[in-house]
């Protein structure tokens, strides 16, 4: 719900500015952070959620937990971001495809 919420958000966001007139930069700016700083939350929240269910799970031997695998995570951390942005800059910029008015049901 969060995420749909963010998304409707942005898409009014984005109909207000090319409503006042923001260039394809500017609307492909906004798309491209909104999608980062969503998949950016989303792997820091997962693995924060991870590592507290494994810290539950392994309370009796938290040793296990000590060979934290740094390099997978880190791909994670930059491999999920990244391309959320680039995908979002590349497909947004177009103007929507309504501008001058909402329906609303």
């Amino acid at each position: 719900m969060t995420v749909g919420t963010i998304r409707g958000e942005a898409a009014d966001d984005l109909r207000t500015l090319t409503a006042t007139g923001a260039t394809r930069r500017i609307r492909r700016n906004l798309t491209a952070a909104t999608a980062g700083g969503l998949a950016a939350a989303g792997v820091v929240l997962g693995t924060v959620g991870a590592y507290l269910v494994l810290t539950g799970a392994y309370f009796d031997d938290l040793g296990t937990l000590g060979h934290v695998p740094y390099g997978p995570l880190a791909l994670a951390l930059l491999g999920v971001p990244v391309p959320a942005a680039a995908t979002g800059w590349l497909i947004a910029g177009r103007e929507p495809p309504s501008t001058a008015r909402r329906l609303l049901e």
